[in-house]
């Protein structure tokens, strides 16, 4: 029987060897590598994948941190990997770096906490829309579009932030405070989820900011869920931080 603590949210911490990562993706033919991380994920976690996840590769060196939210055990993570993963995809991973950490069951209503998170801040148009309808758009220039002649009367940030409050507000658990939460950076992206289909293109973006917990078992929905879409592919993650 699964014991409740093996079933509470941990943080994963992995150290990902990026050459061999991407000596991987080569052999794969994947062109998008947050397809290429998403699909080692799968083929060497199975169904315990963590999910929301974020990778963080310095701009020098050859190894990037892999951090995910999962239920499972660190013993159980490794065990995974040296059953299904082949041998290019082992080395990657490095499972004898791969470490958890308990995240609490409760959390204090009213606490603030810093976070840091890398979305995709995207809407998709509603059904009867004269254009588009059902299609993911970047949330700014959809905005924009409706304001046509230089009408815009908000910049990029206040439009990212205010979708993030929105995904605060529609999940639970916790409130955005949006007068200390910026954008800090911000790219544009090709996203390539299957093979057989084309790309598409939207907004690669990193929020900061300071959050307040306003339900103490549903903030632990909202960082296992993670917040806006495509979180599969490592987007969404809340990474907490200390308050500014």
């Amino acid at each position: 029987m699964t014991s409740a603590r093996e079933e509470q949210l941990k943080m994963m911490r992995a150290e990902i060897n990026m050459r061999d990562f991407r000596r991987w993706s080569g052999t794969r033919r994947l062109r998008d590598p947050d397809h290429a991380m998403h699909c080692l994920l799968i083929e060497c976690f199975g169904k315990i994948a963590p999910k929301p996840f974020r990778l963080i590769v310095p701009r020098a060196g050859s190894d990037g941190v892999l951090y995910g939210y999962t239920t499972s055990s660190t013993e159980t993570l490794k065990e995974e990997v040296r059953i299904l993963a082949d041998p290019l995809q082992f080395n990657a991973i490095q499972p004898d770096r791969l470490a958890t950490k308990t995240m609490p069951s409760e959390w204090r209503t009213g606490k603030c906490l810093g976070f840091e998170t890398r979305v995709r801040p995207v809407r998709r148009r509603a059904r009867g829309a004269e254009f588009g309808q059902g299609k993911e758009f970047d949330a700014y220039l959809l905005e924009a579009i409706q304001h046509p002649n230089g009408g815009m009367a908000r910049d990029r940030e206040q439009v990212y932030v205010e979708w993030l409050a929105e995904q605060f507000s529609r999940i639970g658990g916790a409130s955005l405070i949006e007068e200390v939460t910026s954008m800090v950076s911000f790219r544009r992206t090709r996203a390539f989820r299957r093979q057989s289909a084309g790309y598409t293109e939207g907004p690669d973006v990193v929020i900061r900011g300071t959050l307040i917990i306003t339900d103490k078992c549903g903030f632990s929905h909202l960082l296992s869920r993670g917040v806006g879409r495509h979180r599969s592919y490592g987007y969404g993650m809340l990474l907490l931080r200390p308050t500014p």
